[in-house]
C-alpha cells in the first residue's frame, strides 16, 4: 500500500473530531481520503480543459504549423519566413505539445483524470457504485479521444500500461508502448463497451455530470449525448483504417450505423467545446499578423458564392476604387479582377513574382490587398464572445457518411447526406461567427442555403462525387486542424489536380514543399526512466518502410498507408 503524508488534506477530516485511529488509517490509504472528500464528478472537467486549453498546443502545434501546412493561413509577407515550420515541427519536450493533453496536462491529463475517476467510484460500496455506472463509462470516451490525437501524429504511444503507477506496487513506472494497430483496435473495443454500459438502466438514482460536463453541460439525455459521440469517434477511427484494414474498418462502421442509437443525428447533438477568453490563452496563444486565407480556398468559396466565407475571412480592405488606380499604376498586376474576398499565394516562391508579389505587402498605408481571417473565430485572446472547439459535428457525421456511401463501404444515399452535410456545416459557421462575435457578422439566411447547393460546382455529381465530399469536408474541419490535416492525408484532397477544387503547388527554393504527415520521433535518452520500451516502439515502427527516417516528417505512421 502506498505510504504518503496528507496531513493538509486530513486536518479537514480532523477539525469534524476525527478519531486518531482515522488519521493513521488516512495516512496509510489516501483513497480513504479522497473517497471522503471527492465526488467524481469534479474531475471531468479536467478532460475537457486538458484537451482543448493548452495555450502551448495553441501556438505551436497549430498557430505555427499545422494551420499553414492545411493552407487556412498565410502570414503577412508570405510563407518564406515559415517554411521551415513545413519540415521541422519540433517543440522542446520532442513531442508534440498535445502529448500532454493525454498525460500530464491540468496536472493529470485526460488519461490520469478519468482513471482516477473510475478509481474513486471502484472505492464506493457496491449499492454507489452502481449509482456512478454511466459516468463511469462516460470517462472512457474523452480519455480514447486524447489517445487517438496522440497516436494519430506519433504513432505508437503508452496506453494499456500507462496511468498505473498510482494503482500499483511496486508503482508500473515502465509501461509498454502499444503500436498503432493494436491500439486502434483496443480504443474501438473501449468506445464500444462504453456504449453498452450507458445502454444499460440503473437501478436506484443515476448520478449525472450535469454542469461537470464541458461539452455537452447536462442538455438532453445525458448517456444518449455520450453513446452518440462515442459511435462518432468509433467511425473516425475506423474511417483512418479503410487502407489498412478495410474488412475490420467496415464492420465497425457497419456496426455504428447498425446501432440503435448510432452516431450523432442533429446539431443539437454536437460534440463541442465552447471556450471563453481565458481559453487556452497563457501567454503562447497569440496568432501571427496580417494573416490571411490561402488564395485557392477564397477564390472557390467566393465563386461558389459559400456562405461560410464571411466567418472566417474580412472582407478587403481595398475599394473598388482602390483597386482601379493602384491597378491603373502598375501596383498591382494588369490580369487582376476585383473581389470582395481574397486569399495570399501559399508558396513562398510567389512573394518574389512581380504579378503576385503586391498579395504580400501593403497597396498603400496599412490597406492590404487580401482579406484577413476572422481571429475572433480562431483565437479566445481577442473574441468578446466564445469560440467553438468541435471535436465532432453532425456535419462531419453526415460528410462521413456521404464519402462512405460513395465509396461503395455503405449503401446509403451519398447525395442526401453530402447534402445535409452542407446544410450543417453552413448553419454551425453561421453560429460560430455568431458566439465569437466576428466582425461585421450577418445571420445566415435560407436563401443563401439553397443558392449555394445549387451552384455548378456544388451540386452532386457521382462521377465527382467523393472528391465534391471531401472538399466540403476540409472546409468543415477548418476548425478542428488536427483533423483538417488528417482529412486531406486520409482522403488526398484537396488535389494539386482535383475536378472541384486545385490545391496550390508550394514551391520554396525552385523545389516542391511537401506537407508533412507525422511527427519528428525521437530515441529517448538513455536516461530516460523509460527508455527501454520507448527505444523498442520507435525501432518497430522503422520496419515499415512507410515510415521513414525519424525526423522524416513526410514519412507515415502505420494508418497513413500510401
Amino acid at each position: 500500500m502506498r505510504k504518503i503524508l496528507l496531513q493538509a488534506g486530513a486536518l479537514a477530516i480532523l477539525a469534524t473530531s476525527c478519531s486518531r485511529e482515522k488519521y493513521a488509517e488516512l495516512n496509510t490509504d489516501p483513497d480513504v481520503l479522497t473517497n471522503i472528500q471527492v465526488d467524481p464528478k469534479n474531475l471531468f472537467p479536467t478532460a475537457a480543459i486538458a484537451i482543448h486549453g493548452n495555450d502551448f498546443e495553441a501556438y505551436y502545434d497549430i498557430h505555427r504549423n499545422i494551420q499553414y501546412w492545411i493552407g487556412a493561413w498565410v502570414p503577412l509577407g508570405g510563407n518564406g519566413a515559415v517554411i521551415t515550420r513545413f519540415k521541422t515541427p519540433i517543440s522542446a519536450s520532442g513531442n508534440p505539445y498535445c502529448f500532454e493533453n493525454l498525460y500530464s496536462r491540468e496536472t493529470m491529463g485526460a488519461g490520469g483524470a478519468m482513471k482516477e475517476l473510475r478509481n474513486i467510484i471502484s472505492k464506493m460500496p457496491a449499492d454507489k457504485q452502481g449509482e456512478y455506472a454511466h459516468m463511469g463509462a462516460i470517462s472512457h470516451i474523452p480519455m480514447v479521444l486524447a489517445a487517438f490525437q496522440i497516436s494519430d501524429i506519433t504513432g505508437s504511444i503508452a496506453y494499456s500500461e500507462a496511468f498505473q503507477a498510482r494503482y500499483t506496487s511496486p508503482p508500473m513506472l515502465t509501461p509498454k508502448y502499444d503500436p498503432q494497430e493494436q491500439l486502434f483496435a483496443a480504443l474501438d473495443a473501449e468506445l464500444k463497451a462504453a456504449v453498452a454500459e450507458l445502454k444499460k438502466p440503473i437501478a436506484g438514482e443515476a448520478k449525472r455530470l450535469g454542469g461537470s460536463d464541458l461539452w455537452f453541460h447536462g442538455v438532453g439525455d445525458e448517456p444518449t449525448n455520450w453513446i452518440k459521440a462515442a459511435n462518432s469517434l468509433r467511425m473516425r477511427i475506423a474511417m483512418r483504417q479503410l487502407k489498412r484494414k478495410p474488412n475490420e474498418a467496415k464492420a465497425i462502421i457497419l456496426d455504428v450505423l447498425a446501432d440503435n442509437v448510432g452516431p450523432i443525428d442533429s446539431r443539437a447533438a454536437n460534440w463541442v467545446f465552447k471556450g471563453g477568453i481565458g481559453v487556452a490563452n497563457g501567454g503562447n496563444y497569440g496568432l501571427a499578423a496580417g494573416l490571411s486565407g490561402q488564395k485557392a480556398s477564397i477564390d472557390f468559396m467566393y465563386k461558389t458564392t459559400d456562405p461560410r466565407i464571411r466567418n472566417l475571412y474580412r472582407k478587403v480592405a481595398l475599394t473598388q476604387a482602390d483597386f482601379n488606380t493602384y491597378k491603373a499604376n502598375g501596383t498591382i498586376a494588369a490580369g487582376e479582377v476585383y473581389q470582395e474576398y481574397r486569399g495570399r499565394y501559399t508558396s513562398p516562391e510567389a512573394v518574389g513574382e512581380a504579378d503576385k508579389r503586391f498579395y504580400f505587402n501593403y497597396i498603400f498605408g496599412s490597406t492590404a490587398y487580401v482579406s484577413y481571417i476572422q481571429d475572433q473565430l480562431f483565437n479566445s485572446a481577442v473574441s468578446s464572445g466564445r469560440v467553438n472547439y468541435p471535436v465532432i459535428t453532425y456535419a462531419d457525421v453526415c460528410f462521413m457518411r456521404a464519402e462512405l456511401a460513395a465509396r461503395g463501404v455503405t449503401t446509403e444515399d451519398a447525395k442526401l447526406w453530402y447534402e445535409r452535410g452542407i446544410e450543417a456545416s453552413l448553419a454551425d459557421y453561421d453560429q460560430w461567427g455568431k458566439d465569437a462575435n466576428v466582425t461585421g457578422y450577418t445571420a445566415l439566411e435560407p436563401a443563401e442555403v439553397t443558392a449555394y447547393k445549387n451552384q455548378a460546382d456544388i451540386v452532386y455529381n457521382p462521377a465527382k462525387g467523393i472528391e465534391q465530399i471531401c472538399i466540403q469536408q476540409y472546409f468543415q474541419l477548418y476548425r478542428n486542424p488536427m483533423e483538417c490535416w488528417a482529412h486531406i492525408k486520409r482522403t488526398g484532397y484537396p488535389s494539386q489536380t482535383g475536378v472541384v477544387f486545385q490545391a496550390e503547388k508550394i514551391r520554396s527554393g525552385g523545389t516542391e514543399a511537401i506537407m508533412p504527415r507525422r511527427w519528428s520521433i525521437f530515441v529517448p535518452p538513455i536516461t530516460d526512466f523509460n527508455y527501454e520500451n520507448r527505444k523498442q516502439s520507435v525501432l518497430d515502427m522503422q520496419k515499415d518502410p512507410e515510415f521513414g527516417d525519424l525526423t522524416d516528417i513526410t514519412g507515415r505512421v502505420w494508418w497513413d498507408k500510401k
